[in-house]
């Protein structure tokens, strides 16, 4: 009888131990993908100023909208990723740094301009523009590998 009551306590103890244990896990991950969500919006907020600062550059003249048309991409626009950015100062490579801390991520930047006179690319003009990311856990569809440092 006491063996039976032995096993019996073994079982119900490893089962509480398995189920903190599945609970504890289950925690921790939720906590790492918060830790990653957080990171990868550094990223982005990071890669939309260097882009925005590029186009500022570029056109000073035109105001940047959020009119990007996907269908239009596929044809026309400039096209660059991470390395332009990085080369031409506009982002540093550790803004890029992934959740690993030992890889980079990527950006391909699409923008699209839109002139009134082709002629004249500083006035009378739009650009909108879109980039997608891509990391070790994390990818935009869209993007394109055009490689990177």
């Amino acid at each position: 009888m006491k063996k039976k009551i032995m096993i019996l306590v073994f079982i119900v103890f490893f089962i509480i131990v398995a189920v903190i244990s599945g609970i504890s896990k289950h925690n921790n991950d939720i906590k790492n993908k918060e830790n990653e969500n957080k990171r990868y919006a550094e990223i982005k907020n990071s890669v939309k100023k260097a882009v925005e600062w590029n186009i500022n550059a570029m056109y000073p003249n035109c105001p940047i909208n959020d009119n990007f048309d996907e269908e239009k991409s596929k044809t026309t626009g400039n096209f660059y990723n991470s390395s332009f950015l990085i080369d031409n100062g506009y982002l540093k490579k550790d803004e890029l740094l992934d959740v690993d801390g030992k890889n980079y991520c990527d950006v391909y930047v699409i923008i699209q301009s839109t002139f009134e006179n082709p002629q004249d690319h500083q006035n009378n003009c739009s650009i909108s523009y879109k980039f997608y990311l891509k990391c070790i856990k994390y990818k935009d569809k869209g993007y394109k590998d055009w490689g990177s440092k």
